[in-house]
């Protein structure tokens, strides 16, 4: 697996680098690290769902930078989380279920400094810009290295996609199969036609605007198929559902 340096993602994915990412739901430290040295192109820490503060989120990031290189990205659910996860050091941010322009501007001006943003000047303080010590370099650096992702799960956002693709500073589309069920097809049923459609659809507006598209397999073996229909960042695991796998394969049952 190739690896990328974690200042380095964002002009990889835009140069066209193919990039196999995994999330971290569980909050540990320990399985970050774990997780860092499997391979993976770069991470999620998962902000979303995982019971997980902006105290662990850092200690998580912390403990994956004590041993890798590896990009390691944020997802999270509201605009105004973002700020003091980039303070932090996170390389970018995955934002859950955007449905308009709108919400993709507040992503872009939480994230950016001005004049695309509104991100505050703490960079005179922050761990990203090493407590004050970057100061003089780190904006430009924010700018041209921050990456910024939109999640499109609902029908809404697959409606709005060509006003959202339009945002200045989002630089990526990454669809969500699962919660895309709730408007396309059976509620939970990733193998209806309804919902193929509308992925297909949203993948073709996507690489005709010129941002990157993302995505979560349904299928680890379906990463190659998504690499060739135009992906740059395709998701396979996580560390949830590794560890499930792992466990119930290493119990013994007699046949």
């Amino acid at each position: 697996m190739l690896k990328i340096d974690s200042s380095d993602l964002r002009t990889q994915l835009r140069t066209g680098t193919k990039v196999q990412g995994a999330f971290l739901f569980l909050a540990s430290p320990d399985v970050g690290e774990i997780m860092a040295l499997a391979g993976y192109g770069a991470l999620v820490v998962d902000r979303e769902h995982a019971a997980a503060d902006l105290s662990g989120a850092l200690h998580e990031l912390r403990a994956i930078r004590s041993i890798s290189e590896v990009p390691v990205l944020v997802r999270v659910h509201k605009a105004a989380d973002i700020k003091p996860l980039l303070d932090a050091g996170f390389d970018g941010i995955v934002a859950a279920d955007v449905r308009c322009a709108e919400e993709a501007r507040a992503l872009v001006e939480a994230a950016h400094y001005p004049p695309l943003g509104r991100r505050g000047a703490q960079f005179t303080v922050s761990r990203a810009a090493r407590y004050g010590l970057d100061r003089l370099t780190y904006v430009e650096q924010a700018r041209s290295r921050t990456l910024i992702v939109a999640m499109i799960e609902s029908r809404e956002a697959a409606e709005a996609i060509d006003t959202i693709t339009a945002v200045e500073g989002i630089d990526m589309l990454f669809i969500g199969p699962l919660d895309l069920t709730s408007g396309f097809g059976p509620y939970g049923d990733l193998g209806s036609s309804e919902l193929s459609n509308a992925i297909a659809h949203i993948e073709e507006r996507v690489l005709a605007s010129g941002r990157l598209l993302g995505g979560a397999a349904i299928d680890p073996s379906d990463l190659g198929d998504m690499f060739g229909r135009g992906y740059s960042f395709v998701t396979t695991a996580s560390d949830t559902g590794l560890l499930r796998q792992a466990s119930a394969a290493a119990v013994w049952s007699e046949k």
